[in-house]
């Protein structure tokens, strides 16, 4: 911990200044809370579609109407290796040493940063611009029939890269382009869309049916300012803010359903919750305590004895619950610990389980360096492949339902205490 960041049970400016430099937003008079606007609600801005919503969909939770916050930004008593924030120089200690803000005016202020940031920072126009830009390039790579990359179609179209990548992305996860070679920067109109269509029309009533219309994203924006769902997740440990109930409460208040996910250390304040999220995520992050203790680094005594009595808690919680691994290929993840996961999972009796993807992004580029590993970085992510075959191995060893794919996010869902059949969508708060 940086002294600096803290001063006479304080946080300084000093220490917001590193986090605001990005999209973050600190919340809250003593500086403990923040929001951030999640990769996927930009891009269901995008189109309005549950084409281009993040894995929690299957929840029923929109990408564009969630907000992402955590009430303990700079506290954690974990140190976890793939954790992509930046525990090197961001971390205040794992205790929560300031005063707590109040929950009703947290979330005031985070609906309104929220606000801000949707009508400011992803502005609407962004959004139906990016909808004429990718019907000119799908009407261009049609006439011109040839293979062309984000340079040579700006230059043509006078277009900024920006855009021309904004929209060429969009247009290949929907397939309407691919790419041509092993460097994913040339492309070429799929062949399906150059065979059958031939006006610029055509191209319109194709992305307007498939992809997104000008409604459809108007709606959207519209339906963005008034978030519904929080989840309570974005960095440090959740449970660590001394008035959680009150915070969830005072969602619901809002008419807004809340996910919390805690790294189940904390099995007194589980226990204390009086009012209780919509779903509760715990995070199992090894099948045994060597592993926890190498992966987690934790800086609490007993960590791993805290997690197994906080996943014998989840059965008597009256709320849902769900067990997640966040998999790390070859660290907490191979065919030979599916076992012993199964074995913990069994006996917490959750709701759900989910295999969800380490992602390599932001400072989890330093797992190498956390780890003191020789290992090649890219031997840590595991490919969609790769955990797809886990998972089916998953369910067939330990009988769990796989009721839910998502590619995307690398995410894998299964049924473990639920009703076969049933809706898993989270319809009241």
């Amino acid at each position: 911990m940086s002294n600096r960041f803290i001063i006479d049970n304080r946080i300084t400016n000093e220490f917001v200044e590193t986090y605001t430099k990005t999209t973050y937003r600190i919340v809250g008079h003593n500086k403990h809370t923040a929001i951030k606007p999640c990769h996927w609600l930009e891009q269901r801005l995008m189109t309005g579609r549950d084409n281009r919503n993040c894995y929690k969909g299957v929840f029923g939770v929109k990408s564009h109407r969630c907000l992402q916050n955590t009430p303990s930004l700079p506290f954690c008593n974990h140190q976890c290796v793939f954790c992509w924030r930046d525990i090197e120089i961001g971390g205040l200690g794992s205790e929560f040493i300031v005063k707590p803000d109040d929950p009703k005016e947290l979330i005031e202020e985070m609906i309104r940063h929220q606000q801000d940031i949707i009508k400011n920072h992803l502005p609407l126009r962004r959004y139906l611009d990016n909808y004429e830009v990718m019907i000119d390039l799908l009407y261009f790579m049609l006439k011109d029939n040839t293979e062309q990359n984000i340079n040579s179609l700006s230059k043509i179209l006078l277009i900024s890269k920006n855009k021309i990548e904004r929209a060429i992305n969009l247009l290949k996860n929907q397939d309407f382009v691919k790419s041509t070679d092993d460097t994913l920067k040339n492309f070429r109109i799929d062949e399906e869309i150059s065979c059958c269509i031939d006006s610029r029309e055509e191209i319109e009533t194709l992305i307007n049916r498939e992809l997104t219309s000008p409604d459809d994203i108007m709606q959207t924006h519209s339906e963005a300012m008034y978030p519904n769902h929080a989840a309570i997740s974005l960095d440090g440990e959740p449970l660590l803010y001394p008035m959680m109930s009150d915070l969830v409460g005072e969602f619901r208040n809002n008419g807004m359903t809340s996910f919390i996910v805690t790294n189940g250390t904390l099995p007194e304040k589980l226990e204390s919750l009086d009012s209780l999220p919509s779903q509760l995520y715990l995070t199992l992050p090894a099948p045994n305590e060597k592993l926890y203790k190498k992966i987690c680094r934790p800086m609490i005594r007993n960590g791993w004895n805290r997690i197994i009595t906080s996943l014998d808690l989840l059965e008597s919680l009256s709320c849902r619950s769900l067990v997640r691994l966040t998999a790390v290929k070859e660290l907490n993840l191979n065919e030979n610990l599916i076992k012993d996961y199964i074995r913990l999972v069994e006996k917490a009796n959750p709701n759900f389980f989910e295999i969800k993807g380490f992602t390599l992004q932001a400072k989890a580029l330093l797992i190498k360096d956390r780890l003191k590993s020789d290992t090649p970085l890219q031997d840590y992510f595991p490919e969609y492949d790769y955990l797809e075959k886990i998972a089916h191995k998953f369910e067939v060893m330990g009988n769990f339902p796989l009721i839910y794919k998502n590619p995307a996010s690398r995410d894998f869902l299964f049924a473990v205490n639920w009703e076969k059949g049933k809706d898993p969508v989270i319809r009241t708060p």
